[in-house]
């Protein structure tokens, strides 16, 4: 026969169980939404390096046309310089 402490037992052991199922599979629902948090975050962050990089290629293109043109107008003050010496 079962006594009364048997079946509180069981019962007590058979809700706890079914609670421990429960909180797992919540976490479990948790930790997949992280993961894909995590791969949206990681998919903007490598658009902003791209993007960065980019901006830098620019950049480093327009200083490289602005030393062009320094370059060209030293050369006209040159040629001027040597026009004025000649005349």
């Amino acid at each position: 026969m079962l006594e009364p402490t048997q079946v509180l037992l069981f019962t007590v052991v058979t809700v706890l169980t079914i609670i421990m199922v429960m909180i797992g599979w919540q976490i479990f629902s948790i930790l997949s939404e992280i993961r894909k948090m995590l791969e949206k975050f990681n998919h903007v962050v490598d658009g902003a390096v791209t993007i960065t990089g980019d901006i830098g290629k620019s950049v480093k293109n327009i200083s490289g046309f602005s030393e062009g043109f320094k370059t060209a107008f030293s050369l006209l003050r040159v040629f001027k310089k040597k026009e004025k010496d000649d005349a």
